[in-house]
């Protein structure tokens, strides 16, 4: 065997060995998501493994957001039109407690009338799971058993249109099919 073709090997079993890690670390990720657990700013500890048997949104974004904010909206109302179903709307803030102290995003909540669970992740231990760099808002559903569904939903269109993205992927875990 030649020295070119033996490198040629080497580094092919190297790219299937890298492969295979980064195959595994993902599937951990799937696996241990509902494992999370977030401080929120009301001084409760959210365990996510507490919500097994519901389909859970999480909503990544900040204070800062404008679209965030907008979106926040949408999921009050996608909220309301959930109550009464086994469904859980959180949204956790990736801005440091230099950027908003618990007081400021509690005053942010109350102003803009939130009653989803307003929790933080500031040194974006949770969030840097899902993206590498910051694109807000990021949505990440967790399904029925805690484990990650799918790929996370980032951004915000127009409210109805983002109502109907979210509203689709609820329904999908739901398993069944709820209108307006």
């Amino acid at each position: 065997m030649r020295l070119g073709e033996r490198n040629r090997k080497r580094v092919t079993l190297r790219s299937l060995i890298y492969a295979a890690v980064l195959i595994a670390a993902a599937s951990s990720v799937c696996a241990s998501a509902a494992e999370f657990e977030f401080r929120g700013v009301d001084g409760k500890t959210y365990d996510l493994t507490r919500f097994r048997g519901k389909v859970v949104l999480v909503s990544f974004g900040a204070s800062w957001c404008a679209p965030c904010v907008a979106e926040l909206e949408a999921l009050e109302d996608l909220k309301r039109e959930y109550a009464g179903k086994p469904v859980e709307f959180l949204w956790v803030s990736i801005e440091t407690e230099a950027e908003r102290s618990d007081w400021t995003l509690r005053s942010f909540a109350r102003d803009n009338r939130l009653t989803i669970p307003v929790l933080r992740d500031p040194q974006r231990a949770v969030y840097s799971r899902f993206s590498a760099r910051t694109r807000m808002p990021l949505v990440v559903f967790l399904d029925r058993e805690g484990k990650v569904a799918g790929k996370p939903h980032v951004g915000m269109t127009t409210p109805e249109a983002y109502k109907e993205i979210i509203r689709r992927r609820l329904n999908e875990l739901l398993n069944e099919d709820i209108k307006p």
